[in-house]
């Protein structure tokens, strides 16, 4: 860990000289180029914020949950990877977002950041954003450094913060945020996700909210908990169209384009999986027509077909033409969005916290309103003929499996989290691969940083004996039964 906070201090001085300079084809900042000594908030904003663009389109999540499968190179589907790199979290966008909250706070070098937006919606952005990226982060490995973090050679040994310490602080962070954001002033420049809105800020922040304090509902089950209160805080301001849906952009530039399409440039290696077609089919389900693609053999031979790539196969002889792709305006389009959060989602939450007595209302009339805006945000037809095949059944554990299963239809490619609220609810039932490379089922957390237990030996220990072995099968905290189901 010593060395990820010395490169963590290096590049923080680094990202000071360049970073906005990386960012030119943005448009987002007009620095001169021979005066590289100014740390630019703008530019350093930018930057951490393009590692959002790569969270919510990488594989890995939707290899997991069997979105997707691989074609030719079966090692993602058989979990190949035990130990995953998270050091450039930390020296990347997590440095970035405290040197700007840092350099907004501090009144000597507050007054130049203006320059970049009002102080207290530079530093609420920049919180939200670091919630955003630490919740993506314990949600993958756990016990994280959290308070100690990002002090560069202050503290090389950070102690790793219990996944409730953590989840219990980003609430904090959010409120903090939320109490700094004036939409009377300027939103930060540099901004690539919302061009300065605050007001879109203010929905960021209400629907991160709403979903963290979700993901805690199997240790925080009760109507009057922590999390239910941060979910009921949370609700009017989230999210409440397809309008409003969360996206993150890309642009028609090599550099800055959807990683699915750059993907699809060089290899076609992968596909929609058996298991994610066969349920579509069986359940007459539309969504298919725009989440795949038929066969390129079978439209040849005039019998267009949907066939998924059977998952995890320890070698495979298919040929690309013989299986469905995902659509191609996503792997075939540069400026395809990632969605980080879709109302679709935010309706089923609300279906789910009914169903745990969190708020009143009817589950089945929010569990029909989230499949109908799934449908609307990706153009399928039929949804109300969908909706009548499926009612909620008024058994509350086969609806909750209802709630879950369906959620799952309407993550499809928003992998890490779709991982995520699979493990928290248990559904739908997943086979793992015939022959894993790691572990004997579907992963459950990620392996810390190879160099961790060497470089920050005794507090890695500590939560190695606190959280159990470092593997891809051991439980999170928040990954416990579900209060209604047990799964």
């Amino acid at each position: 860990m010593k060395n990820y906070i010395l490169k963590l201090t290096l590049l923080s001085i680094l990202l000071f000289e360049v970073s906005s300079c990386d960012t030119v084809d943005f448009n987002d900042t007009n620095i001169d180029p021979d005066a590289t000594t100014a740390a630019i908030s703008s530019g350093l904003l930018t930057y951490a914020e393009s590692q959002i663009g790569s969270a919510v389109t990488a594989e890995t999540g939707n290899l997991y949950v069997q979105y997707i499968s691989n074609i030719t190179y079966t090692e993602g589907s058989r979990y190949g990877t035990r130990n995953w790199d998270i050091d450039y979290l930390y020296y990347g966008p997590l440095i970035n977002l405290q040197t700007i909250i840092d350099l907004n706070s501090d009144e000597e070098t507050a007054l130049t950041q203006v320059a970049y937006g009002f102080n207290d919606n530079q530093i609420a952005v920049a919180k939200l954003l670091k919630a955003y990226f630490y919740q993506f982060a314990t949600d993958r490995w756990g016990m994280l450094p959290y308070s100690e973090a990002l002090q560069g050679l202050d503290n090389t040994t950070p102690v790793f913060d219990s996944q409730e310490e953590i989840y219990l602080s980003l609430f904090d962070e959010i409120d903090d945020a939320l109490a700094l954001i004036n939409t009377s002033e300027a939103g930060p420049t540099g901004d690539l996700i919302f061009d300065g809105d605050m007001t879109r800020w203010i929905q960021f922040a209400n629907t991160l909210k709403l979903s963290m304090a979700l993901r805690l509902s199997n240790v925080y089950p009760g109507a009057s908990g922590v999390a239910a209160t941060k979910f009921q805080e949370a609700m009017s301001g989230a999210i409440s169209s397809n309008a409003e849906n969360l996206l993150y952009p890309f642009i028609a530039d090599q550099s800055y384009d959807n990683p699915w399409e750059d993907r699809f440039e060089t290899r076609e290696d992968y596909a929609v999986s058996d298991v994610f077609v066969n349920r579509l089919l069986a359940d007459d389900d539309s969504r298919i027509d725009v989440y795949a693609e038929y066969t390129r053999s079978s439209v040849v031979a005039g019998d267009p077909q949907y066939i998924g790539m059977p998952y995890g196969l320890t070698t495979s002889s298919y040929a690309a033409s013989d299986v469905s792709f995902i659509t191609s305006d996503i792997i075939y389009d540069q400026t395809a969005p990632g969605v980080i959060y879709s109302y679709a989602q935010v309706l089923f939450s609300y279906a789910e916290a009914v169903k745990l007595g969190w708020i009143s209302g009817s589950a089945s009339d929010y569990y029909e309103a989230a499949i109908t805006a799934s449908y609307e945000q990706w153009g399928a037809a039929d949804a109300d003929a969908y909706i009548a095949t499926v009612p909620l059944s008024t058994n509350d554990a086969t609806a909750m499996q209802q709630i879950a299963e369906e959620k799952w239809k309407a993550l499809f490619l928003q992998g890490y989290e779709a991982w995520a609220e699979w493990r928290r609810l248990g559904y739908p039932k997943l086979t793992p691969a015939a022959e894993p490379l790691n572990g004997s089922d579907i992963p459950v957390r990620h392996g810390y940083d190879l160099d961790w237990s060497q470089s920050n030996s005794a507090n890695y220990e500590a939560a190695v004996s606190t959280q159990g072995e470092d593997n891809l099968g051991t439980n999170l905290w928040w990954d416990a039964p579900h209060p209604i189901t047990n799964q």
